[in-house]
């Protein structure tokens, strides 16, 4: 019988399998700490092989593709740039995919705020997929549904985390003069399970309920400061949340709840595997004074000749100002090595799956003193100043 994998470390959960599996015989099932993984049907399992020969996570080395150039990105779009997370790189790749007639993939959140991969082919649309959900994306079947739209010769950008990027490519065994990849910096991720109960924690102190969260909202500056938008008797609210408010939120910054394997993923380096790389330019302030940040910056790397091609056509969109890698790099770990794995992680996420959501908000909120954490970010903004 077919075995996929012998460790959870060695699998990404980006569904490459059950795209290429041509009996329908995997599904994605969640383990005990809520991350999803393939599991076989062996009754009508054909023993074809395909689902580990796609595996590009086990199989297929880095691309060895290292950055040709790098940039310092802001959209000259203003409401593009406010509803990004950072220099809003992404809406200016999809305007420029729109403008051939194309199509774009990405991660938005369902009717039941759950992040999938979806597929949008007009800019009205562009918001479902902006903004970081610091979560795992469920791709379900997008890799099959872009294979059809390259073979019926649309443009295609396909967006996500590197071994995202990279099981796509696996899937779809050849490279595409239409399909433009973009892969994010990704520090790892949380499962939807512990993240769809962070929601329920949310409604039940809010006794609304919760229909969208932004973690990076600019509305008072770019930074880590957030947004959760809900319903409460009929009336549209807003609340805003600052990282160590939310339990969530600091822990996934801190990196203590990511997946198994993200605190050994080989695509936390300076390979990258898109045609272009997305993320914050953190400490720009020191590196390029001149450079205006309030309303946030992007580092894009270009990574490939087809990258390259594409930058004369994204600067009708984005100002860009050249930079380096290793400006880059110095303040963006995982572009360096993977996130360390700590001892917190298992204490966490054993407590979540013992005794529920609350115990683990209990907790956090026990051990941190939210009212001295708000003097102190009140004070340290203050003297920066």
């Amino acid at each position: 019988m077919i075995l996929q994998f012998k460790d959870k470390k060695n699998c990404c959960g980006c569904a490459a399998c059950i795209n290429i599996c041509p009996t329908k015989a995997i599904s994605m099932e969640t383990d005990n700490y809520g991350f999803i993984y393939p599991k076989i049907n062996h009754d009508i399992c054909i023993e074809c092989g395909k689902c580990k020969k796609v595996c590009a996570y086990q199989n297929v080395p880095i691309s060895g593709k290292k950055p040709l150039a790098t940039y310092v990105a802001i959209n000259k779009d203003n409401d593009i740039l406010l509803s990004s997370t950072s220099g809003g790189i992404f809406g200016a790749l999809s305007s420029v995919v729109f403008d051939k007639k194309g199509v774009v993939f990405g991660c938005a959140y369902n009717g039941n705020m759950e992040p999938v991969h979806i597929c949008i082919d007009n800019p009205l649309d562009m918001k479902k997929l902006q903004g970081s959900k610091y979560v795992q994306s469920n791709i379900n079947f997008s890799f099959k549904e872009t294979e059809k739209y390259l073979k019926k010769s649309r443009f295609v950008l396909f967006t996500g985390a590197p071994c995202q990027i990279a099981a796509l490519k696996s899937y779809l065994g050849k490279d595409y003069d239409n399909l433009i990849t973009a892969d994010i910096i990704c520090h790892g991720v949380p499962s939807i399970a512990f993240f769809n109960d962070y929601i329920k924690h949310i409604e039940k102190k809010t006794d609304g309920k919760v229909i969208n969260i932004n973690f990076r909202d600019k509305s008072r500056g770019w930074g880590l400061k957030g947004t959760i938008t809900y319903t409460k008797r009929g009336k549209i609210k807003t609340k805003y949340i600052l990282p160590f408010e939310s339990y969530y939120y600091n822990y996934f910054l801190k990196g203590y709840t990511y997946r198994e394997n993200c605190y050994e993923c080989k695509y936390a380096c300076e390979s990258r595997e898109g045609d272009f790389t997305m993320g914050d330019f953190w400490g720009i302030e020191s590196i390029h004074p001149e450079i205006e940040t309030k309303r946030g910056v992007s580092i894009l790397l270009v990574n490939s000749k087809k990258g390259v091609i594409l930058i004369e056509q994204l600067k009708k969109y984005l100002n860009l100002t050249k930079s380096t890698f290793e400006a880059a790099r110095r303040e963006n770990g995982q572009l360096n090595r993977p996130t360390i794995k700590s001892k917190k992680r298992e204490e966490i996420l054993d407590a979540w799956q013992t005794y529920g959501y609350e115990t683990v908000a209990r907790n956090y909120y026990k051990e941190n003193k939210l009212f001295i954490n708000k003097i102190k970010f009140v004070i340290s903004k203050t003297i920066k100043k």
